[in-house]
């Protein structure tokens, strides 16, 4: 009877082919895929889910990069098709919300038989460029965006998508079109009538404390719904996802500072020689301002005729040198004012783009054909044809071949014609402050440039032996390379050193003015080929790695050289880790109801005894304030044309549209509860005045009904809330769930 071992000698070679195999499969394919199920849910959270889809944060993110590059797409193929600067910034919204509604309406559009086939996206792009582009130089503006990630597949994906979607809005908006007078009314009001409260703010986290302490059970359950959700301190919604944090050091140069050390180094000698340099170009005076009286007329009227100089003739007895062909007489039924024709250097008549339309065809299937865009037919005529120029038109020069001589310009031609006025120059004096600052501003940011480039060096040089430390640390056993220490550095080059803990990025835009700095980088797909890059999108955005030197501005020009030192990802933390701060959570919001209860109280005591607030609460160790005069929404320092926005009033937090609502539906002297907009403050509210009256606004409603722009911009925004009241609505009906805030 044979044993085992016999039959391993009999089958060994097979056997031992085998075991390499699966040792194989256990070394290189295993791996990735336990990564991908381990690493995915913690790496790349699902953000927001509906009936029959989701989307996980890197594609999230990449649906709103494409529809950004889309936007650029569209921009530079205005700019290609028209020869000029676009005039618009595309036509989606790059956003996380509007790509899931674009997607939603997408969906309803399919499913209400909606089809946007390639021909109609080629329809689309040929309105848009208005036919003057093609196929091959649309390609290559795609070339061209190709860093960005755009393809044509994407490109057409995407506009496919976008024209379901815009199809299905505007069936869905076409009921919603204009506002109503009334509403223009309350927008009025909103507008131009202020307010003045008492306000009377109680604490939702004084309540908390006399909420009874919940059951393990509850807590667990309030902690597995709210889970996923990332905090919004501007929310009442409840979140234990922990957000992404980053701890960084910086160096600061102040550049007042140093301007102020480079101006002790300007000689008088150095600014001559720049006023030499550049007196033409820049040290020109102003002409001086004329008055009205000393400007006299092109063609002054006068009541005497002017007599003609002797030996002419007057006008009415002249004759033409040549004659002037008669104009053809309009014919009948035409209108009596006949556009001059264009003279023979008018270019083709300018053509704005065509707004996104709706696009598509309905049906319930539909063949597509593969993405291309359209080819222009042999003997299609351009959408501008260029007209030749007419007889007479001087002819340009001819162009030279490379390396033929330019004759000399003969001494005479050099020489200023006569007559020729010199130019008027500022002084040296006037301006010799001017030329030190402008020289003291540049020899300052070439020492900080010097500084900055050696920090980056040092930087650079720690994170590379750092990397080969970690690498062979365990076979080496060599101590860790020191960081460098930016107080010794602050000390001897003159700067200001920082460092942060762990922090979100909204923490670290309010710690100071680094969070507000940023950078102008080169690029090639921008409308200006720059754009200003923020050093927040920088050390908190995707693609940022430790120990990577980035340099950043503030307003104030102060210059910032940082890098991060750690970075800790979003994560769900464990019931465990969260325990206190679930239940801190918890007690604030069942407080919520006490702190309004409490509010509610002392509004009916103050609007039944008709007594400032101050006289309802005396002796309970309340102190109400005076804040206003407000109105419900103001355009504050915005431009003209900016939408109105809702008013922030010195001494309430985070108002929302319930205060608004609360403080404008009082009549004086009435009294009302209102939460902000967190919920995390419950105010009393004491309306002391309302200006002007409802007489007074009435009029001026009136006189103002010429020019009604602002009262449309508000109006519209009203339409936009009913509409969103609708669509969330909507996707409450295709079960929507945000996992992250809205971003």
């Amino acid at each position: 009877m044979a044993g085992s071992f016999d039959i391993f000698r009999k089958y060994q070679r097979q056997g031992l082919a085998a075991l390499a195999i699966l040792a194989m499969v256990a070394f290189f394919v295993l791996p990735p895929f336990l990564q991908m199920g381990s690493g995915r849910a913690s790496g790349d959270p699902v953000v927001v889910s509906w009936k029959g889809g989701r989307l996980r944060r890197s594609e999230l993110d990449y649906a709103v990069s494409m529809r950004s590059a889309v936007n650029r797409f569209l921009m530079m193929a205005e700019g290609t098709a028209f020869n000029r600067q676009p005039t618009g910034a595309g036509v989606f919204q790059e956003d996380a919300e509007s790509v899931v509604r674009m997607e939603l309406l997408a969906r309803e559009a399919a499913a209400n038989g909606i089809v946007i086939s390639d021909e109609a996206v080629n329809d689309f792009l040929d309105r848009y460029t208005a036919k003057r582009l093609r196929s091959e130089q649309l390609s290559e503006i795609i070339e061209r965006l190709r860093p960005m990630g755009l393809t044509q597949q994407g490109l057409f994906a995407t506009l496919r998508s976008g024209l379901a979607a815009q199809t299905m809005l505007s069936l869905l908006q076409s009921g919603l079109n204009g506002d109503p007078p009334g509403w223009r009314w309350d927008a009025f009001r909103r507008l131009e009538q202020s307010a003045t409260v008492e306000a009377l703010a109680l604490p939702v986290a004084d309540f908390a404390a006399e909420v009874p302490a919940p059951a393990t059970a509850v807590l667990q359950e309030f902690f597995e719904k709210h889970k996923e959700r990332l905090p919004d301190e501007d929310s009442p919604e409840t979140g234990f996802r922990e957000p992404h944090r980053v701890q960084f050091e910086y160096l600061v140069a102040k550049q007042e500072t140093f301007e102020a050390e480079a101006a002790k180094g300007i000689t008088d000698e150095q600014v001559a020689e720049y006023y030499e340099k550049n007196k033409t170009t820049q040290f020109r005076k102003r002409p001086a301002a004329q008055d009205d009286a000393d400007i006299k007329p092109a063609n002054p009227e006068t009541k005497s005729e002017a007599k003609p100089a002797e030996g002419t003739k007057p006008a009415g007895d002249a004759k033409p040198d040549a004659a002037v062909p008669e104009l053809p007489k309009a014919e009948a039924g035409s209108s009596d004012k006949t556009p001059a024709p264009p003279g023979p250097d008018a270019g083709p008549a300018p053509v704005s783009p065509p707004a996104l339309p709706p696009q598509g065809r309905t049906g319930k299937s539909a063949v597509l054909t593969p993405v291309s865009f359209k080819r222009r037919a042999a003997d299609e005529p351009p959408a501008a044809d260029v007209k030749p120029a007419p007889a007479g038109t001087p002819a340009l020069p001819e162009a030279k071949p490379e390396g033929a001589e330019t004759p000399a310009a003969s001494p005479a031609a050099a020489q200023p014609k006569a007559g020729t006025e010199p130019v008027d120059l500022e002084p040296l004096e006037n301006v010799r402050d001017e030329i030190r600052r402008t020289l003291a501003r540049r020899a300052a940011d070439e020492r900080i440039d010097a500084v900055f480039a050696a920090v980056t060096r040092d930087v650079d040089r720690y994170a590379t032996d750092l990397a080969l430390w970690q690498a062979r640390r365990k076979a080496s056993g060599a101590p860790a390379p020191s960081p460098p220490d930016i107080d010794v550095i602050a000390g001897k080059q003159g700067l200001e050193a920082g460092r942060s803990g762990l922090v979100t990025a909204r923490e670290a835009e309010r710690s100071g003015a680094i969070g507000t700095s940023g950078e102008m980088v080169v690029d090639p797909t921008s409308r200006f080929g720059v754009r200003r890059q923020r050093w927040l999108d920088t050390m908190f955005g995707q693609g940022g790695q430790l120990l990577r030197p980035a340099a950043s501005r503030d307003a104030a020009g102060n210059r910032y050289i940082s890098w991060a030192t750690e970075d800790q990802p979003e994560y769900v933390p464990t019931f465990a880790q969260a325990r206190e701060k679930v239940e801190r959570r918890w007690r604030e919001v069942e407080a919520r109801s006490r702190a309004r209860a409490k509010a509610e109280e002392l509004a009916k005591q103050a609007s039944a005894s008709r007594q400032p607030l101050a006289d309802v609460v005396k002796g309970a160790g309340l102190e109400p304030r005076t804040v206003g005069p407000f109105t419900w929404l103001t355009q504050g320092s915005a431009p003209f044309g900016t939408p109105p926005r809702l008013s922030e009033p010195e001494g309430i937090d985070t108002p929302g549209t319930d205060f608004m609502r609360a403080v404008f539906g009082l009549e004086p002297g009435g009294a009302a509860a209102a939460f902000n907009e967190p919920q995390t403050i419950c105010y009393v509210l004491r309306l002391v005045t309302l200006e002007p009256g409802a007489d007074v606004l009435r009029e001026r409603f009136v006189a103002a009904r010429k020019d009604q722009r602002r009262l449309a911009m508000v109006g519209r925004q009203q339409v936009s809330t009913e509409f969103g009241t609708w669509f969330d609505a909507f996707e409450q009906r295709q079960g929507v769930e945000w996992q992250q805030p809205r971003r």
